[in-house]
């Protein structure tokens, strides 16, 4: 029996729960354990490292340390790791258990590890169930990451777009309460305070929230506004009018001193109302070219009024005795950095760098190479075309910002979808980490999809373990990874998904470059005949153990997908529209047949809407 033993004066419920996962995971093994105690621990030390952790197993018992509560949890996942547990995917089959035989087989020793990186988290996007966030985030300790980013002060809209099964005309549509939505909100705070996860929070909508519109999502709403609401809307070709009609894309006047005020109490009090929350995110409208004309307004750019609020904030925030963490972002024409203001407290703060319109393609450079930065013209704003050009908006911002920062970026936001393998996406993911620390930031939060798992989650697999440990090879990643997901014949697997990832186009299907270029049709038609060719040998291939046989079925269906979606793509390139929505709506029609089945790993209200946003399919 193994038996956890933590001092009176230490209990804290993330050690509790360290303890019984410790456990749990160590009676899925086919050992049996005589008396055999562990103690679990706050060291002494300087928390610095707050993440950092050691522990032995011996034949005596075992023991962890760690700087904090959720040190000790991340020194449970990395002891069962290092044993042999592989976490390969959220949820029920998830993990691999090593059929260990001897006790000797999980005595280890680590004197200390510190993660590689500060920040190492996930952001909830697409289309959700709550149990697909709430596996998402017990998953997520176990393979190292410690943040979890839930936007909007409700994300009513990532919940909304499952159940009521929008772009999904064959489920029926449920509808949630405010109660309902309340309770998940409840329950996904409780799930990321067990595990002493870093709390980051809204993002999105707070000028909506200064409008008086709730802040839950991009909903369209009613345009009637009060004459004095409507002056703290940014004036555009002489009017001021919520933007496309939807408040969370809608700039304010920040010269509007109401406007301001406006923002800065919504702010106030959620920090004041939710003290759990360590990193609150401020962010402007979500769509650019709506910055406000007034005269005042252009004065100045819209980054120097986005310090002066922040400044304001900061100001607030210190008069209530709040230590909240405040996210500022560099997004759209906040990629520009002020001309003149600055930060006067930069302890508060941490810069979000969030490069949307970067190519996939290939990683950053290990060493930011000078790039020129287009001239900014209000209302006329393009996006970065290279990611040479986004980091030199990056470098122009650390050249008046010494503070903490990280990289908010989108590889499984929307650009997997054109890696029909996942393996190109995983390889730039891990190429982009070990990049972080040459260009100077703490770490690394994804903006993406929780259901990004078809074929593999081996793109988020290989996140977590990179920004966790920096000195693991991609190579042993791929081996642990696949081994565990499909037994023997792993190597097989890989071979195929490599060869369609070898084959796949990011940057066309995520909408970069010209819809026709009719050039792609070959390699989008190989992409089905290897799909196809695997398929028909797939019962020789894998090994039939029941251990592994729901991934080798979800193969089955992927192939199956990049069949269709290949074949719409290669007419798509040709200029063939008919014909490829034609093969568009085949694909949509079959995914919709199986999408309860395979629900946790593929989401399918996010493939149609870029499909259709994006890569140029025309809508339902």
């Amino acid at each position: 029996m193994v038996r956890i033993i933590i001092e009176p004066s230490q209990q804290h419920p993330t050690m509790g729960f360290a303890g019984e996962e410790l456990v749990r995971h160590l009676q899925m093994l086919p050992i049996v354990f005589a008396e055999y105690p562990v103690v679990l621990g706050l060291d002494d030390k300087s928390e610095q490292a707050a993440d950092r952790f050691s522990y032995s197993f011996t034949n005596a018992g075992g023991w962890i340390t760690g700087a904090t509560p959720r040190s000790i949890l991340l020194g449970v996942y990395d002891y069962l790791r290092a044993i042999g547990f592989v976490f390969c995917r959220p949820g029920d089959g998830g993990t691999f258990v090593p059929q260990l035989s001897a006790l000797e087989e999980i005595y280890r020793t680590v004197t200390e590890k510190v993660p590689a990186l500060r920040h190492r988290g996930v952001c909830i996007e697409g289309a959700d169930a709550l149990e697909n966030v709430l596996d998402f985030i017990d998953w997520l300790p176990k393979n190292g990451y410690n943040a979890f980013f839930l936007q909007f002060k409700q994300p009513n809209v990532f919940f909304e777009r499952w159940y009521q099964h929008i772009f999904n005309p064959t489920l029926p549509c449920q509808s949630l309460t405010k109660e309902q939505m309340d309770g998940f909100t409840e329950q996904i705070t409780q799930a990321i305070t067990l595990r002493g996860l870093e709390d980051h929070r809204v993002g999105h909508g707070w000028t909506a929230e200064a409008l008086g519109y709730a802040n839950t999502g991009w909903h369209v709403e009613d345009d009637s506004l009060t004459p004095d609401v409507r002056q703290m809307v940014a004036q555009i070709h002489g009017k001021r009018q919520l933007f496309g009609g939807i408040p969370t894309n809608t700039n304010l006047c920040y010269a509007n001193q109401a406007a301001r005020q406006a923002l800065i109490q919504q702010i106030l009090a959620y920090a004041r109302e939710n003290p759990q929350v360590e990193y609150l995110h401020f962010w402007l409208a979500d769509e650019p070219n709506n910055v406000c004309e007034c005269e005042q307004c252009v004065q100045t750019t819209l980054s120097d009024q986005y310090v002066q609020i922040l400044n304001e904030l900061d100001r607030a925030l210190t008069r209530e005795g709040l230590s909240t963490k405040i996210v500022f972002l560099l997004y759209q024409e906040l990629l520009y950095a002020p001309i003149k203001e600055r930060l006067e407290h930069p302890e508060r703060f941490c810069l979000m760098f969030a490069p949307i319109s970067r190519t996939f393609e290939k990683s950053y450079p290990r060493q930011a190479i000078p790039a020129g930065i287009q001239p900014y013209v209000r209302n006329h704003f393009r996006l970065p075309q290279t990611v040479e050009e986004n980091l030199a908006h990056y470098a122009s911002w650390k050249a008046c910002f010494a503070g903490d920062s990280f990289f908010y970026d989108y590889p499984l936001g929307r650009a997997h979808y054109g890696d029909f393998g996942y393996m190109k996406i995983a390889k730039v993911i891990y190429e982009d980490i070990h990049t972080l620390k040459n260009l100077g930031t703490n770490g690394y939060m994804s903006c993406q999809e929780l259901r990004a798992m078809t074929p593999t989650a081996f793109p988020n697999f290989v996140m977590g373990q990179a920004l966790f440990d920096l000195s693991l090879s991609y190579e042993d990643l791929k081996r642990t990874f696949f081994a565990a997901q499909y037994g023997e014949g792993y190597e097989t697997v890989i071979e195929y998904l490599q060869q369609l990832s070898d084959l796949s186009d990011t940057d066309y299907v995520n909408g970069h470059g010209p819809r026709k270029q009719p050039e792609k049709k070959t390699q989008f038609h190989q992409i089905a005949e290897t799909a196809l060719a695997f398929l028909m040998d797939m019962d020789e291939l894998h090994p039939h153990n029941p251990r592994f046989e729901r991934q080798w079925e979800l193969l089955k269906f992927h192939g199956r997908y990049c069949i269709l979606l290949s074949y719409a793509l290669g007419e798509l390139c040709q200029g063939n529209q008919g014909a490829a929505d034609q093969y568009f709506r085949e694909l949509c029609e079959y995914m919709w047949e199986h999408e309860l089945e395979y629900q946790p790993y593929l989401d399918v209200y996010r493939v149609i809407e870029v499909s259709t946003k994006y890569t140029g399919f025309s809508k339902l």
